[in-house]
């Protein structure tokens, strides 16, 4: 037996209406639930919490991070001290919620300086002649084969410790990292159509290079550069558990480990508590910035 498939006939138009229609790529089929994810939302939990540390620390710890007790000292972790005492009996909880402030300005200001500093030296290697732009990936690619940690001790090294001398080591050492990363994204900026045609078109080359070259080059490298933040917060911790970034008494993570280590054997929560929170912030905002990636790639590709 045959069945007639021909357009307007009754079967045609039957199995027509049952062909489940195409969704578009980049959406979600209709009814279909977005896949949980625990470890997302307790980053942005997490991050939340520490933008309320930095903003208005009082409201999580009223108890001043300066304030000493010789009598409280090596306290273990109370209801009184939820995270016990130091070797001066300040409160823990307190110090830690304290140094989230500078913690947090030392890796968003390195990394504004690695980005702004390999922006504008990835700029000029993209949009240069091929004898410029070999010089200056060669030169990058000597200072890709140090360690970033490495460099900023060479840095530190020249100008000294201290915190803001820290900034400038950490955000020095990943120029190099952004300037790359932005010259592979400016040769395909300037190849694209709107580019060729804003030029064909009279627009003076500094016009082009502010309106169409520039925005379309740094949007993917801010979104890498929210990853970055989480290592330069590590870097800058690093520096101070080795004495040369910000100096004690500040309530700054790192410098809470270089103490903490002292005393590790009768106190083991001076440097537990601080290295889980600077583990966790590191953490959160490594998955925030994959997250921020993952979707401008998939805006991208759609």
């Amino acid at each position: 037996m045959s069945i007639d498939l021909r357009p307007g006939t009754a079967p045609a138009v039957q199995a027509a209406q049952e062909v489940p229609a195409a969704v578009p790529r980049g959406r979600a089929r209709p009814g279909r639930r977005r896949r949980f994810r625990p470890g997302l939302i307790l980053a942005v939990g997490f991050l939340a919490w520490l933008a309320l540390a930095v903003a208005a620390p009082n409201v999580l710890a009223s108890t001043d991070p300066y304030s000493v007790n010789p009598a409280e000292s090596f306290r273990p972790p109370s209801a009184a001290h939820w995270f016990g005492t130091d070797e001066s009996g300040a409160d823990v909880y307190s110090r830690i919620v304290h140094g989230a402030r500078t913690s947090l300005y030392i890796g968003v200001g390195a990394t504004a300086i690695g980005l702004v500093g390999g922006t504008l030296l990835g700029l000029f290697a993209g949009l240069s002649k091929r004898f410029v732009e070999a010089s200056v990936m060669r030169f990058l690619d000597v200072t890709l084969a140090v360690p970033e940690i490495i460099l900023a001790l060479v840095v530190i090294g020249i100008i000294g410790g201290g915190t803001e001398n820290a900034i400038l080591a950490i955000g020095a050492g990943s120029i190099a990292y952004y300037a790359r990363i932005t010259r592979t994204q400016a040769h395909l900026v300037r190849r694209a159509a709107y580019v060729e045609a804003a030029g064909v078109l009279g627009f003076p080359r500094w016009n082009v290079l502010l309106h169409h070259v520039l925005p379309n080059v740094v949007k993917p490298v801010l979104v890498l550069a929210t990853i970055g933040v989480g290592s330069a917060i590590g870097a800058g911790a690093s520096l101070s558990f080795l004495g040369l970034g910000t100096p004690p008494p500040a309530p700054e993570w790192g410098a809470m480990l270089s103490v903490g280590r002292n005393f590790i054997s009768n106190a083991p929560w001076l440097i537990t508590l601080p290295a889980a929170f600077l583990v966790g912030t590191v953490l959160a905002i490594t998955v925030v910035g994959r997250e921020l990636r993952r979707r401008s790639e998939g805006r991208t590709s759609s």
